[in-house]
C-alpha cells in the first residue's frame, strides 16, 4: 500500500512538472520571434518598402541586390502581405540584359514568390527570351514549377 501511494504521488509530481513546463513553453515566444524583432518590422514595414524601392532605383549593382535579398526575407516574415509595389521593378531588373546575372537571378526568384499574374508573364517571356544563358535556364526552372501559368503565358505570347 505505502509504495502505491509513493507511486502516486511521483506521477502526480511528475505531471504537474511536464504540464507546468508545458504552459511555460506556450507562453513564450517562438525562436523565430526572439531572433527577429518581427513587431518592430511590421509597425515599419511601409518605410521600409520606400526604402527598398529607392535601392531598387539605385544604379549600384550591389544596392539592388541587398535591396532584393531584403525583399525576399520580408516575404517570408510577412507572407501575407502584399508586396505589389516591388513587381513592375522586379520586371524591369530580370527583363534587362544589361544586369548582373546575379542580380537578375535572384529578382526573378523573388518575383516568382510574389505569386502576381505580371510577374509570371514577365519570368516565362525572359526564359524564352533572354540571351543570358543563365537567367535563360532560371526562368525556365521557374516556369515549370508554375504548373497552369506555363500555359497562360504561352497562349499570351503567340
Amino acid at each position: 500500500m505505502k509504495n502505491r501511494i509513493y507511486s502516486s504521488v511521483i506521477f502526480l509530481t511528475l505531471l504537474f512538472i511536464l504540464v507546468s513546463a508545458l504552459s511555460f513553453a506556450q507562453d513564450r515566444p517562438t525562436r523565430y520571434e526572439e531572433q527577429h524583432n518581427s513587431e518592430y518590422l511590421k509597425k515599419n514595414l511601409k518605410t521600409i518598402e520606400k526604402m527598398l524601392i529607392k535601392h531598387l532605383q539605385n544604379d549600384s549593382t550591389n544596392s539592388k541586390l541587398s535591396a532584393v535579398q531584403t525583399l525576399r526575407q520580408l516575404e517570408q516574415i510577412f507572407p501575407t502581405y502584399s508586396f505589389k509595389s516591388f513587381i513592375e521593378p522586379l520586371n524591369n531588373i530580370v527583363k534587362n540584359e544589361e544586369l548582373e546575372t546575379q542580380l537578375r537571378i535572384t529578382a526573378a526568384i523573388t518575383l516568382d514568390e510574389l505569386h502576381s499574374d505580371i510577374g509570371d508573364k514577365t519570368i516565362f517571356e525572359v526564359s524564352k527570351n533572354s540571351t543570358n544563358e543563365s537567367v535563360r535556364n532560371i526562368c525556365t526552372a521557374i516556369s515549370f514549377d508554375m504548373h497552369g501559368t506555363i500555359e497562360k503565358g504561352i497562349v499570351e505570347t503567340k
